[in-house]
């Protein structure tokens, strides 16, 4: 079972990076193509972000899949870790957009035409503020989705 857990958890997460990897570097490329050093900063720390709030949602899930392994529930062991890897996706998403709704409201710049003319700076700034705000949101929101969805929270 944990062999199982193993190949899931790696399947998801490459799934996962790949997805993110993909969409924000459309997103990024629509800044600029190709990409410049202040987007390729930001696209590494929004990664990360995005690496931390799995992280943080996948201890739910592993929780939630070896519960309902060891009820023979195997249908709802797998639902379950890809249910959370996919909060985890959509939550990520959102702050992520919302991180850029937060940094145009705190600084006077135009910060898409700043990235594109490549703003170091401002693109380390907001790349701390989005892993900041994943680090200290991330728990809280997994431990909300845990209870909206209904299932007991084994992980606490």
């Amino acid at each position: 079972m944990e062999t199982l857990n193993v190949i899931i958890a790696a399947l998801v997460t490459i799934f996962y990076l790949m997805l993110a990897t993909r969409i924000l570097s459309a997103f990024f490329r629509k800044i600029t193509n190709p990409l410049n050093h202040a987007t390729g900063i930001l696209l590494i720390f929004t990664l990360i972000g995005f690496g931390i709030n799995l992280h943080d949602f996948s201890e739910i899930a592993v929780s939630s899949f070896f519960f309902y392994t060891s009820t023979g529930n195997w249908f709802y062991a797998i639902s379950f870790y890809l249910l959370f890897a996919l909060i985890a996706f959509v939550f990520s998403f959102l702050l992520f957009r919302s991180s850029f709704l937060l940094m145009n409201w705190a600084t006077p710049e135009n910060e898409k035409a700043e990235l594109g003319k490549n703003n170091i700076i401002l693109a380390l700034t907001h790349g701390v503020v989005f892993v900041l705000l994943c680090y200290v949101l991330s728990s809280p929101i997994t431990i909300l989705a845990n209870t909206m969805i209904g299932y007991s929270d084994l992980s606490n």
